[in-house]
């Protein structure tokens, strides 16, 4: 076994090669702009990244893919951050704006989901911590996340794929779910990035999904299950008018079902 000094060296060296490629990469991602901005193209492709991501999952393997997703995804925001700065992104997350089918917010746009975008919905539904607030168990692949997508674009349920208009970069997810047994009573559920905690995203988030529920799903009353360890997201749901009205105990958590009449 080699001794911990040696195997910080290791890892400053290969610090600095990642370092390095960093630069390398986001040189490169200047000259795209660059060029997307000379010939009017967006700077954002979700059918580049998924490309990206879906080679990440396969070359990792079963035991990294989920952290090479993750890196990957971070990676790719990164990027789009430096890019940023060239007119292309602002432009690409007003142009989505506008679709036909999008819900808006005042910072987000609500997409409803493709087939295409298991891998940005892949890194949030292979993070334990966001799944967690779901009450769901953390995806192994992007396959099966496309699985979950399927069931989200069919039997009356929505899933949304959230971005920031500012600069069309992913943000989370959202969906609704009615009630197999109640389809006028709809669960609203929603997982965003960490990099979009604490900065209001879920509290405005809210009335647009309720919207979405009446206007597509008929809902009449709408229900969230909130972690108990999350006093955030109950507070958003509190300030929007919800009720609290059982606790749901599961080995290791415990969720709190609100609800609201709309």
């Amino acid at each position: 076994m080699r001794d911990l000094d040696t195997l910080r060296e290791e890892i400053d060296r290969v610090n600095r090669e990642m370092l390095s490629l960093l630069k390398e990469r986001l040189a490169l991602c200047g000259e795209v702009a660059d060029y997307k901005k000379a010939h009017g193209l967006p700077v954002y492709v979700p059918e580049r990244e998924k490309k990206i991501l879906d080679w990440a999952s396969r070359t990792a393997g079963p035991e990294f893919a989920p952290y090479a997703m993750k890196f990957f995804e971070n990676l790719m925001a990164l990027s789009r951050d430096y890019e940023h700065g060239v007119p292309g992104a602002a432009e690409s997350g007003a142009l989505l704006a506008t679709r036909p089918d999008a819900l808006n917010t005042g910072r987000l746009i609500l997409l409803p989901f493709e087939e295409a975008d298991a891998g940005p919905v892949f890194s949030v539904m292979g993070d334990e911590k966001l799944t967690r607030g779901l009450h769901l168990a953390p995806h192994q692949s992007a396959e099966e996340t496309a699985r979950f997508i399927a069931n989200l674009m069919t039997g009356g349920n929505r899933g949304y794929k959230l971005v920031k208009k500012e600069n069309a970069q992913f943000a989370g997810i959202a969906y609704l779910m009615p009630d197999p047994d109640a389809p006028e009573k709809v669960l609203l559920a929603a997982a965003l990035l960490e990099n979009c905690w604490h900065q209001g995203y879920l509290t405005e988030l809210i009335p647009a999904l309720e919207k979405a529920a009446k206007e597509k799903c008929g809902a009449k009353s709408a229900w969230a299950y909130l972690p108990v360890e999350n006093p955030y997201a109950r507070r958003a749901f509190e300030k929007a008018g919800y009720a609290l009205t059982s606790v749901l105990s599961l080995p290791g958590a415990d969720f709190q079902a609100y609800t609201k009449e709309l």
